[in-house]
Protein backbone atom coordinates (compact mmCIF):
# COMPACT_ATOMS: atom_id res chain seq x y z
CA UNK A 1 0.00 0.00 0.00
CA UNK A 2 2.65 2.36 0.72
CA UNK A 3 4.29 2.31 -3.15
CA UNK A 4 0.98 2.86 -4.22
CA UNK A 5 0.61 5.80 -2.14
CA UNK A 6 3.77 7.20 -3.51
CA UNK A 7 2.61 6.05 -7.16
CA UNK A 8 -0.40 8.32 -6.49
CA UNK A 9 1.80 11.12 -5.47
CA UNK A 10 3.72 10.62 -8.28
CA UNK A 11 0.88 10.92 -10.16
CA UNK A 12 -0.55 14.25 -8.69
CA UNK A 13 3.21 15.69 -7.98
CA UNK A 14 3.44 15.18 -12.17
CA UNK A 15 -0.02 16.62 -12.75
CA UNK A 16 0.48 20.02 -10.77
CA UNK A 17 4.11 20.59 -11.79
CA UNK A 18 2.15 20.27 -15.65
CA UNK A 19 -0.16 22.54 -14.49
CA UNK A 20 2.00 25.36 -13.16
CA UNK A 21 3.84 25.48 -15.98
CA UNK A 22 1.06 26.05 -18.23
CA UNK A 23 -0.60 28.45 -16.27
CA UNK A 24 2.45 30.66 -16.13
CA UNK A 25 3.44 29.92 -20.01
CA UNK A 26 -0.50 31.37 -20.61
CA UNK A 27 -0.22 34.24 -18.40
CA UNK A 28 3.21 35.18 -20.15
CA UNK A 29 1.36 34.83 -23.50
CA UNK A 30 -1.82 36.82 -22.14
CA UNK A 31 -4.17 33.91 -23.01
CA UNK A 32 -6.59 35.18 -20.67
CA UNK A 33 -7.95 37.88 -23.43
CA UNK A 34 -8.86 35.01 -25.69
CA UNK A 35 -11.10 32.99 -22.65
CA UNK A 36 -11.31 32.26 -19.21
CA UNK A 37 -7.62 31.27 -17.99
CA UNK A 38 -8.10 28.39 -15.67
CA UNK A 39 -10.73 26.38 -18.58
CA UNK A 40 -7.36 27.22 -21.28
CA UNK A 41 -4.91 25.64 -18.79
CA UNK A 42 -6.95 22.74 -18.60
CA UNK A 43 -7.18 22.22 -22.67
CA UNK A 44 -3.26 22.85 -22.39
CA UNK A 45 -2.28 20.04 -20.13
CA UNK A 46 -5.11 17.61 -21.60
CA UNK A 47 -3.05 18.83 -25.04
CA UNK A 48 0.54 17.70 -23.45
CA UNK A 49 -0.89 14.32 -22.89
CA UNK A 50 -2.20 13.90 -26.55
CA UNK A 51 -6.08 15.16 -25.94
CA UNK A 52 -7.40 16.92 -28.46
CA UNK A 53 -9.56 20.62 -28.24
CA UNK A 54 -12.87 20.30 -30.32
CA UNK A 55 -14.19 23.65 -30.86
CA UNK A 56 -17.26 25.02 -31.98
CA UNK A 57 -18.14 28.48 -33.13
CA UNK A 58 -20.10 31.37 -34.96
CA UNK A 59 -19.64 34.13 -36.23
CA UNK A 60 -21.01 37.73 -35.69
CA UNK A 61 -22.90 39.84 -38.23
CA UNK A 62 -25.59 37.60 -38.73
CA UNK A 63 -24.15 35.17 -41.22
CA UNK A 64 -26.15 31.89 -40.23
CA UNK A 65 -22.99 29.38 -40.24
CA UNK A 66 -21.05 27.57 -37.31
CA UNK A 67 -17.56 26.46 -37.54
CA UNK A 68 -16.78 22.91 -35.92
CA UNK A 69 -12.70 22.32 -35.31
CA UNK A 70 -10.59 20.48 -34.11
CA UNK A 71 -7.07 21.08 -32.80
CA UNK A 72 -4.37 18.74 -33.32
CA UNK A 73 -1.46 19.83 -31.08
CA UNK A 74 0.74 18.23 -28.19
CA UNK A 75 2.64 21.61 -26.25
CA UNK A 76 5.99 19.12 -25.72
CA UNK A 77 7.18 21.36 -23.13
CA UNK A 78 4.30 21.04 -20.57
CA UNK A 79 4.52 17.22 -22.00
CA UNK A 80 8.29 17.41 -21.36
CA UNK A 81 8.11 18.52 -17.58
CA UNK A 82 5.47 15.95 -16.65
CA UNK A 83 7.52 13.36 -17.82
CA UNK A 84 10.98 14.55 -15.99
CA UNK A 85 8.72 14.84 -12.91
CA UNK A 86 6.74 12.24 -12.96
CA UNK A 87 9.84 10.43 -13.37
CA UNK A 88 11.98 11.15 -11.02
CA UNK A 89 9.18 10.79 -8.36
CA UNK A 90 8.95 7.06 -9.63
CA UNK A 91 12.23 6.66 -9.30
CA UNK A 92 13.01 7.46 -5.84
CA UNK A 93 12.83 4.06 -4.08
CA UNK A 94 14.71 2.69 -7.05
CA UNK A 95 13.72 -0.99 -8.71
CA UNK A 96 11.79 -1.89 -5.33
CA UNK A 97 8.01 -1.61 -5.99
CA UNK A 98 8.51 -0.06 -9.23
CA UNK A 99 5.76 -1.71 -10.80
CA UNK A 100 3.47 -0.96 -7.89
CA UNK A 101 4.11 2.40 -8.08
CA UNK A 102 3.86 2.98 -11.69
CA UNK A 103 0.42 0.80 -11.85
CA UNK A 104 -0.43 3.09 -8.94
CA UNK A 105 0.36 6.03 -11.21
CA UNK A 106 -1.59 4.85 -14.57
CA UNK A 107 -4.36 4.59 -12.47
CA UNK A 108 -4.32 7.86 -10.22
CA UNK A 109 -2.88 10.30 -13.67
CA UNK A 110 -5.67 9.47 -15.99
CA UNK A 111 -8.13 9.81 -13.39
CA UNK A 112 -6.83 13.45 -12.74
CA UNK A 113 -6.96 14.29 -16.74
CA UNK A 114 -10.21 13.30 -16.73
CA UNK A 115 -10.65 16.30 -14.14
CA UNK A 116 -8.95 18.52 -15.96
CA UNK A 117 -10.60 17.31 -19.29
CA UNK A 118 -14.13 18.11 -17.79
CA UNK A 119 -12.65 21.71 -16.04
CA UNK A 120 -11.56 22.33 -19.91
CA UNK A 121 -14.68 23.91 -20.95
CA UNK A 122 -15.49 27.54 -21.89
CA UNK A 123 -15.83 30.05 -24.21
CA UNK A 124 -13.55 32.05 -26.65
CA UNK A 125 -12.95 35.69 -27.95
CA UNK A 126 -11.38 34.43 -31.73
CA UNK A 127 -10.73 36.26 -35.22
CA UNK A 128 -9.95 33.17 -37.69
CA UNK A 129 -7.39 33.94 -41.05
CA UNK A 130 -9.69 32.27 -42.99
CA UNK A 131 -10.79 34.29 -46.47
CA UNK A 132 -7.61 37.20 -45.20
CA UNK A 133 -4.33 37.34 -47.52
CA UNK A 134 -2.10 38.50 -44.01
CA UNK A 135 -1.85 35.76 -42.22
CA UNK A 136 0.45 32.87 -42.02
CA UNK A 137 -2.09 30.19 -42.05
CA UNK A 138 -3.38 29.35 -45.32
CA UNK A 139 -7.18 28.20 -45.81
CA UNK A 140 -9.15 26.54 -48.61
CA UNK A 141 -11.44 28.77 -50.69
CA UNK A 142 -14.94 28.84 -48.71
CA UNK A 143 -18.25 30.06 -49.97
CA UNK A 144 -17.88 33.18 -49.20
CA UNK A 145 -15.56 35.90 -49.45
CA UNK A 146 -13.91 38.51 -46.75
CA UNK A 147 -13.47 35.83 -43.83
CA UNK A 148 -15.52 36.40 -41.17
CA UNK A 149 -16.69 39.81 -40.24
CA UNK A 150 -16.68 39.99 -36.66
CA UNK A 151 -14.65 38.07 -33.70
CA UNK A 152 -15.96 34.35 -33.64
CA UNK A 153 -18.43 33.52 -30.38
CA UNK A 154 -16.63 29.45 -29.84
CA UNK A 155 -17.36 27.58 -27.55
CA UNK A 156 -14.53 24.76 -26.63
CA UNK A 157 -14.56 21.11 -24.93
CA UNK A 158 -12.09 18.51 -24.48
CA UNK A 159 -12.73 14.70 -25.02
CA UNK A 160 -12.39 13.38 -21.60
CA UNK A 161 -12.72 9.35 -23.02
CA UNK A 162 -9.58 9.83 -25.31
CA UNK A 163 -7.82 11.88 -22.98
CA UNK A 164 -7.87 9.52 -20.26
CA UNK A 165 -6.86 7.12 -22.55
CA UNK A 166 -3.68 8.64 -23.77
CA UNK A 167 -2.64 9.91 -20.50
CA UNK A 168 -2.86 6.09 -19.44
CA UNK A 169 -0.47 5.20 -22.39
CA UNK A 170 1.77 8.37 -21.61
CA UNK A 171 2.04 6.76 -18.13
CA UNK A 172 3.37 3.98 -18.64
CA UNK A 173 5.95 5.06 -21.52
CA UNK A 174 7.26 6.97 -18.66
CA UNK A 175 7.53 3.76 -16.71
CA UNK A 176 8.85 1.74 -19.21
CA UNK A 177 11.94 4.45 -19.68
CA UNK A 178 12.37 4.39 -15.76
CA UNK A 179 12.97 0.37 -15.74
CA UNK A 180 15.20 0.99 -18.95
CA UNK A 181 17.34 3.67 -16.45
CA UNK A 182 17.46 1.06 -13.69
CA UNK A 183 18.28 -1.53 -15.76
CA UNK A 184 20.38 -0.18 -18.43
CA UNK A 185 23.49 1.59 -16.80
CA UNK A 186 24.55 3.07 -19.98
CA UNK A 187 20.72 4.46 -20.71
CA UNK A 188 21.00 6.15 -17.42
CA UNK A 189 24.04 7.74 -17.92
CA UNK A 190 22.64 8.99 -21.37
CA UNK A 191 19.44 10.22 -20.19
CA UNK A 192 20.99 12.11 -17.57
CA UNK A 193 23.21 13.70 -19.76
CA UNK A 194 20.34 14.53 -21.98
CA UNK A 195 18.22 15.83 -19.20
CA UNK A 196 20.90 18.57 -18.34
CA UNK A 197 21.32 19.40 -21.68
CA UNK A 198 18.04 20.15 -22.14
CA UNK A 199 17.94 21.89 -18.91
CA UNK A 200 20.52 24.00 -19.89
CA UNK A 201 19.07 24.62 -23.53
CA UNK A 202 16.15 25.71 -21.78
CA UNK A 203 17.14 27.83 -19.26
CA UNK A 204 19.40 30.03 -22.40
CA UNK A 205 16.00 29.81 -24.33
CA UNK A 206 14.58 31.06 -21.89
CA UNK A 207 17.17 34.04 -21.04
CA UNK A 208 16.85 34.71 -24.59
CA UNK A 209 13.53 35.19 -25.67
CA UNK A 210 12.75 36.88 -22.35
CA UNK A 211 15.19 39.40 -23.19
CA UNK A 212 14.87 40.07 -26.71
CA UNK A 213 11.54 38.92 -27.29
CA UNK A 214 9.76 39.84 -24.04
CA UNK A 215 7.08 37.82 -21.67
CA UNK A 216 5.26 36.14 -25.12
CA UNK A 217 8.49 34.55 -26.22
CA UNK A 218 9.44 33.44 -23.12
CA UNK A 219 5.54 32.27 -22.65
CA UNK A 220 5.79 30.32 -25.76
CA UNK A 221 9.36 28.64 -24.81
CA UNK A 222 7.78 27.03 -21.94
CA UNK A 223 5.35 25.96 -24.47
CA UNK A 224 6.72 24.51 -27.82
CA UNK A 225 10.48 24.76 -27.15
CA UNK A 226 10.71 20.95 -27.94
CA UNK A 227 9.17 21.77 -31.06
CA UNK A 228 11.52 24.68 -32.10
CA UNK A 229 14.46 22.45 -31.88
CA UNK A 230 13.12 19.83 -33.48
CA UNK A 231 11.52 22.20 -36.51
CA UNK A 232 15.49 23.78 -36.34
CA UNK A 233 17.41 20.49 -36.87
CA UNK A 234 14.89 18.65 -39.27
CA UNK A 235 14.87 21.73 -41.58
CA UNK A 236 19.10 22.27 -41.26
CA UNK A 237 18.97 19.12 -42.21
CA UNK A 238 16.83 18.90 -45.69
CA UNK A 239 14.05 17.72 -44.94
CA UNK A 240 11.19 19.31 -46.17
CA UNK A 241 8.23 20.27 -43.95
CA UNK A 242 4.91 22.41 -43.62
CA UNK A 243 5.42 25.78 -42.27
CA UNK A 244 2.87 27.92 -41.02
CA UNK A 245 4.77 31.15 -42.69
CA UNK A 246 5.84 29.77 -45.87
CA UNK A 247 9.64 29.25 -46.69
CA UNK A 248 12.15 29.29 -43.42
CA UNK A 249 16.01 31.00 -43.78
CA UNK A 250 18.51 28.23 -44.16
CA UNK A 251 19.41 26.57 -41.05
CA UNK A 252 21.95 24.27 -42.14
CA UNK A 253 24.67 25.62 -39.93
CA UNK A 254 22.45 25.49 -36.89
CA UNK A 255 21.71 22.13 -37.31
CA UNK A 256 25.76 21.48 -37.93
CA UNK A 257 26.49 23.39 -34.72
CA UNK A 258 24.09 21.53 -32.69
CA UNK A 259 24.76 17.87 -33.73
CA UNK A 260 28.23 18.37 -33.70
CA UNK A 261 28.05 20.06 -29.73
CA UNK A 262 25.98 17.01 -29.11
CA UNK A 263 29.02 14.53 -30.54
CA UNK A 264 31.60 16.50 -28.64
CA UNK A 265 29.74 16.01 -25.16
CA UNK A 266 29.07 12.50 -25.78
CA UNK A 267 32.75 11.95 -26.55
CA UNK A 268 34.06 14.05 -23.64
CA UNK A 269 32.21 12.12 -21.26
CA UNK A 270 33.09 8.97 -22.90
CA UNK A 271 36.24 8.05 -20.77
CA UNK A 272 37.13 4.32 -21.81
CA UNK A 273 37.13 3.89 -25.60
CA UNK A 274 39.16 1.08 -26.88
CA UNK A 275 41.09 1.29 -29.63
CA UNK A 276 42.65 4.23 -31.72
CA UNK A 277 41.41 7.62 -33.18
CA UNK A 278 39.29 6.12 -35.70
CA UNK A 279 38.15 2.68 -33.94
CA UNK A 280 36.60 5.15 -31.55
CA UNK A 281 35.06 7.76 -33.86
CA UNK A 282 33.37 5.06 -36.00
CA UNK A 283 32.02 3.49 -32.55
CA UNK A 284 30.52 6.70 -31.42
CA UNK A 285 28.99 7.37 -34.40
CA UNK A 286 27.44 3.96 -34.72
CA UNK A 287 26.29 4.99 -31.10
CA UNK A 288 24.85 8.47 -31.84
CA UNK A 289 23.57 7.95 -35.25
CA UNK A 290 20.89 5.94 -33.90
CA UNK A 291 19.99 7.73 -31.21
CA UNK A 292 19.35 10.93 -32.44
CA UNK A 293 17.84 9.37 -35.29
CA UNK A 294 14.80 7.86 -33.20
CA UNK A 295 14.98 10.95 -30.74
CA UNK A 296 14.32 13.70 -34.10
CA UNK A 297 11.72 10.88 -35.68
CA UNK A 298 9.65 10.76 -32.48
CA UNK A 299 9.73 14.36 -31.78
CA UNK A 300 8.79 15.02 -35.58
CA UNK A 301 6.05 12.80 -34.90
CA UNK A 302 4.98 14.44 -31.88
CA UNK A 303 5.30 18.02 -33.14
CA UNK A 304 3.05 17.91 -35.69
CA UNK A 305 -0.01 20.48 -35.53
CA UNK A 306 -3.43 20.78 -37.66
CA UNK A 307 -6.59 22.31 -37.59
CA UNK A 308 -9.70 20.01 -39.25
CA UNK A 309 -12.53 22.46 -39.48
CA UNK A 310 -16.11 22.23 -41.19
CA UNK A 311 -18.13 25.18 -42.34
CA UNK A 312 -21.58 24.00 -43.40
CA UNK A 313 -20.64 21.24 -45.87
CA UNK A 314 -17.09 22.07 -46.47
CA UNK A 315 -14.89 20.04 -44.65
CA UNK A 316 -11.11 20.40 -44.95
CA UNK A 317 -7.57 19.79 -42.79
CA UNK A 318 -4.96 22.29 -42.71
CA UNK A 319 -1.72 21.38 -42.07
CA UNK A 320 0.22 23.73 -39.94
CA UNK A 321 3.27 22.12 -39.49
CA UNK A 322 5.03 18.90 -39.95
CA UNK A 323 7.51 16.84 -41.23
CA UNK A 324 7.74 13.33 -42.60
CA UNK A 325 9.19 11.25 -39.24
CA UNK A 326 11.02 8.49 -41.55
CA UNK A 327 12.79 11.01 -43.55
CA UNK A 328 13.90 13.01 -39.85
CA UNK A 329 14.81 9.52 -38.85
CA UNK A 330 16.93 8.70 -42.25
CA UNK A 331 18.26 12.64 -41.34
CA UNK A 332 19.10 11.85 -37.80
CA UNK A 333 20.62 9.01 -38.42
CA UNK A 334 23.36 10.48 -40.95
CA UNK A 335 23.29 13.66 -39.01
CA UNK A 336 24.14 12.20 -35.66
CA UNK A 337 26.43 9.70 -37.15
CA UNK A 338 28.85 12.48 -38.94
CA UNK A 339 28.51 14.45 -35.50
CA UNK A 340 29.47 11.12 -33.63
CA UNK A 341 32.99 10.90 -35.70
CA UNK A 342 33.57 14.19 -35.86
CA UNK A 343 33.30 14.96 -32.65
CA UNK A 344 35.22 12.18 -31.30
CA UNK A 345 38.18 13.12 -33.50
CA UNK A 346 38.79 16.53 -32.26
CA UNK A 347 37.59 15.43 -28.78
CA UNK A 348 41.07 13.11 -29.42
CA UNK A 349 42.84 15.10 -30.81
CA UNK A 350 42.25 17.93 -28.30
CA UNK A 351 43.17 15.02 -25.19
CA UNK A 352 46.62 14.59 -27.52
CA UNK A 353 46.96 17.65 -27.57
CA UNK A 354 46.50 18.92 -23.98
CA UNK A 355 48.72 15.17 -22.70
CA UNK A 356 51.74 16.42 -24.93
CA UNK A 357 51.45 19.86 -23.70
CA UNK A 358 51.47 18.91 -20.08
CA UNK A 359 54.78 16.40 -20.57
CA UNK A 360 56.47 19.35 -22.21
CA UNK A 361 55.59 21.59 -19.78
CA UNK A 362 56.52 18.91 -16.85
CA UNK A 363 60.23 18.70 -18.36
Amino acid sequence: MREAGRGIAAAMGALSAMAFVAVVALMLLDAGRFGGLVAVTAAVVALAVGGSVEVVASPGGGLPITVHGSVHLVPLGISLVGAVVLGALLLRRGQDGLAVRVAAAAVAFPAGLAAVALAARGGLALQLPIGSSGGCVRTPNLPFRGGFPAPLSAGFTVDVVSTVAAAAGWVLVVGGVCWAALRFRAFAAGLRGSLVAVGVLTAVCLLVAGTFGGAAAAGGVLLVLPQVVAAVLVLGLGVPMTLPCGAAPSLAWVAAVVLLGCGIVVAARTRARPGGPLRRAAGLAVRLGPAIGVTLAVTTWLSRVSLDLSVAVFSFSIPVLGANPLLALAAGLAGGALAGFAGSLLVDGFRNRSSVSSRTWKR
